[in-house]
């Protein structure tokens, strides 16, 4: 039998202290398995399920209480392969969000309302062409940006339509020469959007590596990360021969996600070994950055997160994670002002 709830964590004062950040509220029963992305949408909080079906969850942030789910494995309409990441629709589609599908390399539009109410509805299904891209961002002018196994380096550019325009961020001037896919799986990369527009930014998976970028590519900023580190690695073949990155013992975790308002870049952040137990992709550090870079503060979380997402006022972080069962919360952040 499933039991759900949002539990109250009692409330303590956080602002100006070192103490680890505690939930004040979490959503956990059998139904969740491996929460793997969330996004905020309008006054929604969508969440990713790699494991189990429905594969896509909607919850009410003033509730806070599950409203909707859909979805399941498959190759047909509504079904999905490989979830990466859920991007809100349009500023005038508040209702919308677009699912990145990375199996079918597609994106999936739905909307929250028809999921909320259990309709049937049409599944509107695009194409995303030209590159594995694993991360995806929206920006409010039009373009859209893709991190992932890009060919040719770490950011690629697509058009307003979905179109593929070009790879506008090659990889860094100190990476080694490597063949084939070696070095697009090793400088695998986050990429999210300033909500005004005009610039982005990339966060290395497997490295410490933080950059601000133009729309064209430029660097605006290079982050000054606490622990930075170029991605470890061997060179291994597929099956079929072809050159790909192999993890090597050094092979350490870096930015595991990336989320951001207009006045910070959250990253969390992991710094350990692959192979480390509990599982290294988790971690308790979210670290704060500026958007141009400046390193701001590392906050602590009482718990290891694998997905995050903040609200436009950097007053709430709400996050995904895996222990003690899967779960779903919300952390109340020090004042932006106490951040500094």
């Amino acid at each position: 039998m499933s039991v759900a709830c949002w539990r109250n964590v009692a409330d303590h004062e956080i602002a100006g202290t070192s103490s680890a950040l505690e939930p004040d509220f979490v959503f956990a029963d059998d139904s969740l398995g491996w929460i793997m992305d969330i996004a905020l949408v309008g006054d929604r909080l969508v969440a990713l399920d790699a494991m189990l079906a429905p594969a896509i969850h909607v919850f009410d942030l003033a509730s806070p209480r599950r409203l909707g789910s859909y979805g399941q494995a498959g190759d047909g309409p509504g079904e999905f392969d490989d979830l990466e990441q859920a991007v809100p629709g349009a500023p005038e589609s508040v209702d919308a969000v677009w699912i990145l599908d990375g199996g079918h390399m597609r994106l999936t539009r739905l909307s929250l309302a028809d999921i909320e109410q259990n309709r049937d509805f049409d599944v509107e299904t695009y194409p995303l062409a030209g590159l594995n891209a694993e991360s995806l961002a929206r920006a409010p002018d039009g373009p859209w940006f893709a991190g992932g196994r890009i060919t040719g380096g770490r950011v690629a550019r697509y058009r307003a339509d979905r179109s593929y325009d070009r790879t506008i961020v090659g990889l860094p001037p100190e990476a080694p020469e490597a063949p084939g896919l070696t070095l697009p799986q090793a400088y695998e990369s986050w990429v999210v959007v300033h909500p005004a527009g005009g610039r982005l930014a990339a966060a290395t998976l497997l490295g410490g590596l933080l950059e601000i970028f133009d729309y064209d590519g430029g660097l605006i900023a290079r982050a000054a990360v606490p622990d930075p580190f170029q991605p470890a690695w061997t060179q291994g073949r597929s099956v079929s021969g072809k050159a790909v990155m192999a993890v090597s013992p050094e092979t350490r975790y870096g930015f595991t996600d990336l989320a951001v308002t207009g006045r910070y870049l959250y990253g969390v952040f992991s710094g350990r070994l692959l192979d480390e137990d509990p599982p290294a992709w988790l971690s308790r550090e979210v670290q704060v950055y500026t958007w141009d870079g400046e390193y701001v503060k590392t906050l602590h979380l009482d718990r290891r997160v694998e997905a995050i997402a903040i609200d436009d006022s950097d007053i709430w972080l709400y996050a995904a994670g895996l222990e003690p069962s899967p779960w779903v919360g919300r952390f109340r952040l020090p004042e932006p002002d106490v951040l500094r």
